[in-house]
């Protein structure tokens, strides 16, 4: 067992919170115990569930023990207890026998890491075995919009048969002319290649259509338009199990910071201008965003480190998820922290259907964040997205299963 004591809850209330068996056992405003067992003092700081990111990639898109164990490492850091996968990694995950594979290696991790379904073969778009693969432990089905169209058809079947969710990234390449940023000033000034907004407001309007067909539960994943918001506004009003996400760094930043040509603020979609980032917080505090992810897509030196035109898309942040989500959505008064933790917590838990996650409450898991919002940091690492920017609060200690993992 272990006593959380002097822990702030959302409601900004200093309780004690008991951890038995890896559950929450009780919340009191004071919990005495004779029993030899561990206290942990919170301290006034923040205790929080652990985050649930529904988006996040390996490092350099390899599956191997060291990119699962630097995933955990640094997600653990930013707060994150549950993340699912997607699988767009090498080698490619279209078969049971890989997918096992995965499944032993993620196991020995600290953190829950699930695996998205990929719906079909990358090289000739047949569509997988995704029963099987369903079957067999993977937690959705991920599809580029993309795809041929009969296919998407069929693994929105397979998602209704199943009950599983579809995680879509919208995007429509051959409406850009091999575009690397986002289409603008910023692009015509630096001579690059511009990536629209209709590649992916299309694709949004396109996939929302064919998810009326079934009904089935849909993540549309890192939107960064309004009219990407307000497509799907009007069509979750006729398919309630439509979900839609955004990253962090579309809420913080815009296409200005790839200006110098830093490859590190090449993200996919792109970073688009200001007032489509004003646009999309404005939504988020409306209530039309349904979940945040970190867009964890970490490139090493060598991906990124050339010519702007020829660097990986991605950067890895998910270390700083908390302290970024807080500082610009909490501290900045965009929104409270319950309803930052319904959108990096509770709502994505749902989306996976894991009931027993996403809260502070008795009979939950004990995947817990102590939280100390009143400590600050500057970012010092050319690398990030964020050098040079101030950082408020700091996971102290992360529990999961009711076990410390991070402190």
């Amino acid at each position: 067992m272990i006593l959380i004591k002097n822990a702030k809850l959302v409601s900004l209330e200093i309780k004690d919170v008991l951890i038995k068996d890896g559950k929450i056992e009780s919340i009191e405003d004071s919990i005495e115990i004779s029993e030899n067992i561990r206290i942990i003092d919170a301290q006034k700081s923040f205790l929080l569930p652990g985050l649930v990111d529904l988006n996040v990639r390996l490092a350099n898109s390899q599956l191997n023990s060291n990119s699962l164990k630097k995933l955990t490492k640094t997600s653990l850091h930013g707060g994150v207890t549950t993340s699912v996968i997607m699988p767009d990694f090498s080698p490619r995950l279209d078969n049971s026998t890989l997918l096992e594979h995965f499944k032993i290696k993620a196991e020995k991790e600290e953190c829950d890491l699930h695996v998205a379904a990929p719906l079909s073969n990358e090289e000739d778009e047949r569509l997988n075995n995704i029963a099987t693969l369903l079957n067999n432990g993977a937690t959705a089905i991920w599809t580029p919009s993309s795809s041929n169209t009969n296919v998407l058809k069929r693994g929105f079947q397979y998602a209704r048969m199943k009950k599983a969710p579809i995680f879509c990234k919208c995007y429509d390449a051959d409406l850009d002319d091999n575009g690397v940023m986002n289409e603008g000033e910023v692009s015509f000034r630096l001579g690059l290649g511009g990536i629209s907004k209709v590649s992916e407001n299309s694709e949004v309007a396109k996939i929302a259509e064919i998810s009326l067909i079934n009904n089935t539960k849909i993540i549309f994943q890192s939107l960064s338009t309004k009219r990407s918001i307000s497509i799907l506004k009007e069509m979750k009003k006729i398919n309630k199990n439509i979900y839609r996400e955004i990253s962090i760094h579309h809420l913080c930043k815009n296409e200005n910071s790839c200006d110098g040509f830093n490859t590190y603020a090449k993200i996919m979609p792109p970073l688009r201008e200001e007032s489509e980032r004003v646009a999309m917080l404005s939504e988020l505090v409306l209530g039309n965003i349904d979940a945040l992810t970190s867009l964890h897509s970490p490139k090493s030196v060598t991906y990124k480190d050339v010519a702007f035109d020829d660097a990986a898309f991605g950067i890895g942040c998910i270390e700083e998820y908390l302290s970024l989500c807080y500082t610009h959505l909490v501290k900045s008064e965009m929104i409270s922290m319950d309803r930052l933790l319904t959108l990096c917590s509770l709502n994505p838990a749902h989306i996976i259907d894991r009931d027993d996650i996403g809260k502070v409450e008795v009979g939950y898991k004990a995947d817990l964040v102590i939280f100390d919002e009143k400590v600050s940091k500057i970012i010092n690492d050319k690398s990030s997205l964020y050098n040079g920017d101030t950082l408020f609060g700091e996971v102290k200690k992360v529990l999961k299963d009711g076990v410390i993992v991070e402190s």
